[in-house]
């Protein structure tokens, strides 16, 4: 261990003379409207709660490159909202992110990778911690591949039976045709152990039960993309993920499609838009019980848009509009949800 550290504390050394840091930091604030600030699934002719709130972001990222060889990179996020009549919905998140490679035997490189993501409010707490090894391949300046492996720990405290953990591995690779066009794949399995108990399939009374055994979930997720970056840029990509659960109402089967696009317009406007859709399939013919345990905009399909125009070289303002939908054929319950802002960003 001593000797490892100061091999470490050498490496630096050597490499203090050139070490190159780049980072930015940015600041949005602004009012907003929500016509589901419950984000409650209902029957169709049920009206949601709507809601009027004050929203705050901060954004803070860098890279410190040490020689050729060391690379440390970070970010820190947090948002908040604030509603006016529904304060119960209050919600502050936090994400960080910290990793460092070090380059070997040219073309390759290794270090470790660490994420963490908190959520707090309306009745939504959850911490997701994530962290493990990372394997770099890059033989060439248009190809680079990663490996991957996490040990993933996900703690949902309002209901602690959904918290999870297991071992996390994504395998993915990104071709560079030319300085427009890139293409990109990836491939992951992450078997899931939970706190809470196997569901049994319901009897003739149709009363669930539960047996002694703990809830396990195997998790495959696949996709590809591809990306345009020119006078305009358009990227579509399509990915699948199947939950397989032993827990009867517990499997999903999840199909995602998503582009997006942005353009420079006159007077300095610059829009960008996003579409997904990503239609769910419950093999077992119900909805599953499990709560969306991150954030439920990530789990429905929505359209985005956004119009930018800077105001100076530190300011700009930003219009946005965001809509969910999301529907539960098994029930008849919806997902809508309308999101409109007027936001002040500062840039540093």
């Amino acid at each position: 261990m001593v000797r490892c550290a100061l091999s470490l504390l050498l490496l630096l050394s050597t490499g203090a003379s050139a070490a190159d840091f780049q980072g930015r930091a940015r600041l949005w604030l602004g009012p907003a409207y929500d016509s589901n600030a419950r984000r409650d699934y209902v029957s169709p002719t049920i009206a949601t709660q709507p809601d009027l709130f004050l929203f705050g972001s901060g954004q803070l990222e860098g890279i410190l490159r040490l020689g050729e060889r060391v690379r440390l990179l970070g970010s820190y996020d947090v948002s908040g909202r604030k509603f006016v009549f529904v304060p119960t919905e209050d919600t502050i998140l936090q994400a960080a992110q910290l990793e460092g490679t070090v380059v070997f035997a040219k073309y390759f490189a290794a270090g470790l990778s660490g994420h963490v993501r908190d959520r707090r409010g309306a009745e939504r707490d959850y911490t997701d911690l994530v962290g493990g090894v990372v394997l770099d391949y890059f033989p060439a300046p248009s190809v680079a591949m990663r490996v991957q492996v996490n040990a993933h720990r996900f703690l949902f405290y309002n209901r602690f039976a959904y918290s999870f953990w297991g071992p996390d591995g994504t395998v993915s690779a990104r071709y560079r045709f030319n300085r427009r066009h890139s293409v990109s794949v990836f491939g992951s399995y992450n078997p899931r152990t939970y706190n809470g108990r196997r569901r049994l399939e319901p009897g003739p009374e149709g009363t669930p039960s539960e047996s002694a055994e703990a809830r396990t979930d195997k998790v495959f997720a696949g996709g590809a993309s591809y990306s345009y970056r020119g006078p305009f840029h358009f990227s579509f990509s399509y990915s699948y993920t199947d939950q397989l659960s032993i827990s009867y109402g517990e499997s999903v089967q999840r199909h995602r499609l998503n582009a997006t696009a942005g353009v420079r317009l006159p007077w300095e406007l610059t829009l960008l838009g996003s579409l997904t859709w990503q239609p769910a399939i419950f093999p077992d013919h119900v909805y599953a019980s499990t709560p969306d345990l991150n954030e439920e905009d990530e789990n429905v399909s929505s359209l985005t848009v956004k119009l930018v125009r800077p105001l100076n070289k530190w300011l700009d303002l930003d219009l946005r509009y965001a809509g969910y939908l999301g529907y539960l054929p098994q029930n008849d319950f919806l997902y809508l949800r309308h999101v409109v802002s007027l936001g002040l960003g500062v840039n540093f």
